[in-house]
């Protein structure tokens, strides 16, 4: 598909609502940074990561990802295996590492320094650190260490993100970020909007994503 290229300074604002333990958000994410890293025009493309929490009332002691599956949607521990290895299937497929020896827990800290790391303009970076070393085993999110280093890494002084980890800082840009999702009608993520106009609910192939992103260029050419 071909489209009419932005004039030069044209940029495009992308809000993709996200939650770190989300598997779907996990592959969609990946899926629409191929997109934009295909798009042709990457370096005018802002990526915003906004705050989702699939479950605000899960428990911060961490537990197995099949217990948290049975919990919720009921079946058995085997069932929520197979469930997770037909996703680690299509993550594997976007070159993403998954393993389903994860735990779970809440993620409303983690929101809470993504909204630092947006900040100094390296959320993106710091959530795909975080979310990659989760889902590959590599890392453990809910350990407050751990999200010091993976948030300094990325650029976040630290001083700032251990202020944040201590207290309660950001938690009305979450609340805020929720609340503007439900308006729109989330009920789910990973949920995409381009250009503040163009929405695409779910876990999009990377060839719609790419033709969204043409999309909102091209109309704006």
């Amino acid at each position: 598909m071909t489209s009419t290229l932005p004039a030069t300074g044209t940029r495009l604002r992308v809000d993709l609502w996200t939650d770190l333990g989300c598997p779907w958000c996990y592959v969609g994410k990946q899926r629409l940074q191929t997109a934009i890293d295909q798009s042709g025009f990457a370096d005018r493309v802002d990526l915003v990561l906004r705050s989702f929490e699939l479950d605000p009332n899960t428990p911060h002691e961490p537990v197995s990802i099949p217990e948290v599956f049975v919990r919720k949607h009921g079946g058995s521990r085997e069932n929520a295996l197979r469930m997770e290895e037909q996703i680690k299937q299509l993550a594997n497929a976007e070159g993403l590492p998954f393993t389903t020896d994860r735990m779970h827990a809440n993620t409303l800290t983690m929101h809470r320094v993504l909204q630092l790391a947006e900040r100094h303009s390296v959320g993106n970076r710091y959530f795909t650190a975080l979310q990659r070393g989760h889902f590959a085993g590599e890392l453990n999110p809910f350990d407050p260490e751990t999200l010091v280093r993976v948030a300094v890494d990325a650029g976040v002084p630290e001083p700032e993100v251990r202020e944040v980890i201590a207290g309660d800082a950001f938690t009305d840009e979450v609340r805020r970020d929720e609340a503007e999702a439900r308006a729109l009608g989330v009920t789910g993520v990973p949920f995409t909007v381009l250009d503040e106009r163009l929405a695409a609910a779910g876990a999009q192939s990377v060839e719609v994503y790419r033709s969204a992103l043409q999309q909102a260029f091209g109309d704006r050419a």
